[in-house]
């Protein structure tokens, strides 16, 4: 990739923190950490999209969950082996897409931003949400295969497949970097 191209591109961390991160998704965490370790080699920025929530947000009723990632909490912070640096942005969030009601897509644009890799959790939810809204708002996306998990495989398996209909292409973590991809 030369270098006008990699001035474009972006790495987009989704919800790879302490309350998020559980046993299903330990296999994507050396491939996360190779791409945010390939893209600060080759200043590409590496943001991260956070969820950020009060303990009463109606999400967590709806979806009949815990509340978790709660503002101000151990739980909020991203995990250990993938931690940002000083200077990399993270974007926090309160609904699953890492575009809504968010300043994602004005940090993008601010820099020019026009391909996205998008890695993280849960591939069938929030990923699958941050990339829908991304490829509606115009950006060239990857979401390496590899680099995402859910603790459901079918829900998984099943947001992969549906990219495939919006022509996202969807490689190893290798390949990507093989392709000089990143």
């Amino acid at each position: 990739m030369n270098k006008s191209n990699q001035d474009k591109i972006a790495l987009i961390v989704v919800d790879m923190q302490i309350d998020n991160v559980g046993r299903y998704c330990q296999h994507i965490i050396p491939n996360i950490k190779t791409l945010i370790t390939k893209a600060r080699e080759k200043k590409i920025p590496v943001i991260y999209a956070c969820d950020s929530r009060y303990p009463d947000d109606l999400l967590f009723e709806k979806l009949g969950r815990k509340p978790h990632t709660i503002r101000g909490t151990e739980g909020v912070k991203v995990i250990k082996d993938l931690t940002p640096l000083p200077d990399e942005i993270i974007v926090e969030k309160r609904m699953m897409s890492g575009f809504f009601g968010s300043e994602l897509d004005f940090t993008l644009r601010q820099k020019s931003i026009k391909r996205l890799i998008i890695t993280g959790v849960r591939t069938e939810f929030c990923l699958l949400k941050t990339i829908l809204d991304a490829f509606e708002l115009g950006y060239e996306l990857i979401v390496p295969s590899d680099a995402c998990a859910s603790p459901s495989e079918k829900g998984h398996r099943a947001a992969l497949e549906s990219l495939e209909l919006l022509k996202i292409t969807k490689p190893t973590t290798e390949e990507l970097i093989k392709n000089h991809l990143i």
